[in-house]
């Protein structure tokens, strides 16, 4: 991977972390899109799934797994964060602070069912984006992303549902809360799709990025210690 390109792959991580985080946020306004009622998380977040493919892309599905799961991971530190400080005095009148308090502080099975759709869901599209690479290759790149956008998504949601959900609200209810949803989420995710035209394939010499070790060379340690 040249050093460009190793660039773009921090300006991607970076970006991907950062629209789960905006995401988040962005889920405490409801808005009307396209004649149904959805959080505006459902506008940044179908864009992390077409950033995990640019990952992918510049440096292959291990990599794009390890973003994953650090993502979650901030995810997880932030939201502690937040019920940490929900617990501290504030200077605000008590009614404040109970407000603020429920604002910072999630619902753990929200929280749980964030974290496990999130995961699951951008691991699959991990394995799609890979399956349609190996059948492939370079062409039909619109092609990687549409595919596992589309199977990721909906998988995301539908999880996401069950595990929040599955016994507090009726089938229909879901079902409706499902269908609305995805299709707001599946069109801003088509709508990013070209930025994928926007990294390099990563290199053969990535893929063995693993077999690099943290040590110095002969020659190093011989200068070193003259």
């Amino acid at each position: 991977m040249s050093i460009r390109n190793l660039h773009v792959l921090i300006l991607v991580s970076v970006a991907y972390v950062a629209a789960q985080m905006v995401a988040d946020i962005s889920s405490l306004r409801d808005v009307a899109l396209f004649g149904f009622s959805v959080s505006a998380f459902s506008i940044a977040y179908p864009l992390t799934f077409t950033l995990r493919d640019m990952a992918h892309k510049l440096a292959g599905p291990q990599v794009a797994r390890t973003l994953i799961i650090a993502a979650a991971a901030v995810y997880l530190i932030v939201q502690a964060f937040f019920a940490l400080i929900a617990g501290l005095p504030p200077e605000v009148t008590p009614e404040e602070s109970a407000a603020l308090g429920q604002l910072l502080t999630p619902e753990w099975r929200f929280l749980l069912a964030a974290v496990v759709a999130s995961v699951l869901s951008q691991l699959v599209d991990t394995e799609v984006y890979t399956r349609w690479v190996n059948r492939f290759g370079g062409e039909h790149q619109w092609g990687r992303v549409l595919v596992s956008n589309l199977i990721g998504i909906p998988l995301d949601r539908i999880l996401f549902l069950l595990i929040a959900f599955l016994g507090a609200r009726t089938g229909d209810e879901l079902v409706a809360a499902f269908i609305g949803t995805s299709i707001v989420r599946l069109v801003f995710g088509i709508i990013s799709i070209p930025g994928i035209y926007l990294v390099e394939e990563h290199s053969e010499d990535w893929v063995h990025i693993t077999e690099i070790r943290h040590s110095d060379p002969p020659s190093f340690s011989r200068k070193r210690e003259g």
